[in-house]
């Protein structure tokens, strides 16, 4: 949105102020635009269909709710803390990016990943596993995978075909703590794995 000067005053001047009329000094008081109204009243109402509908429904400002504006901005604010104010970014940063520790996915053996709900993932080994791509794959990003091994150990892990396990290797010695980075580009996983020192 563009400020809107007066339609009269100073015409040379595309940054001249509205004025109050005083006619004892000879002051014409200013004459709006119609962009003046109506520029911040879409503005408005852009804010309150897009924050508090989606994209896909977009919610419509209505005279019957004179608080939609303030819950527009109380909801862009808890969005923010999940992608940043932008409805169309993945919402995978709302679980905590790095913060929030979320266990891994584990049926029958296969271990997998939900990216909505964190990138910061822990495992106990209790038998041979196969680490699987997460589903849906995120286009681009990191994430982390504390495995631990359990106090028997010696557990084989194997690796999904999207995986590429580009240094490290995997401790299975019982208790043994393997922290496994992973980066996303495509269908490809990049991977690292280190140990914790103790394990």
């Amino acid at each position: 949105m563009q400020y809107q000067p007066p339609v009269n005053g100073n015409l040379a001047d595309p940054n001249r102020p509205y004025v109050n009329p005083d006619p004892s000094n000879s002051i014409e008081g200013s004459v709006p635009p119609a962009e003046a109204i109506e520029h911040p009243m879409r503005e408005i109402v852009e804010v309150i269909t897009y924050f508090l509908g989606t994209d896909a429904n977009p919610l419509p400002a209505t005279e019957a709710d004179l608080q939609q504006l303030r819950k527009a901005i109380q909801q862009a604010v808890t969005d923010g803390t999940s992608d940043a104010l932008r409805r169309t970014v993945s919402a995978t940063l709302g679980a905590g990016f790095w913060t929030i520790r979320v266990p891994a996915t584990l049926a029958a053996g296969e271990v997998s990943f939900n990216p909505a709900l964190g990138n910061r993932f822990t495992l106990t080994a209790t038998e041979a596993l196969t680490i699987t791509a997460p589903d849906p794959m995120p286009a681009g990003g990191s994430a982390r995978l504390e495995l631990t091994m359990d106090a028997v150990g010696n557990h084989g892990i194997a690796w999904g075909p999207e995986f590429r396990i580009n240094n490290g290797a995997i401790n299975s010695e019982p208790n043994a703590v393997n922290l496994i980075h992973m980066e996303f580009s495509g269908a490809v996983i990049d991977v690292h794995i280190t140990q914790r020192a103790e394990a």
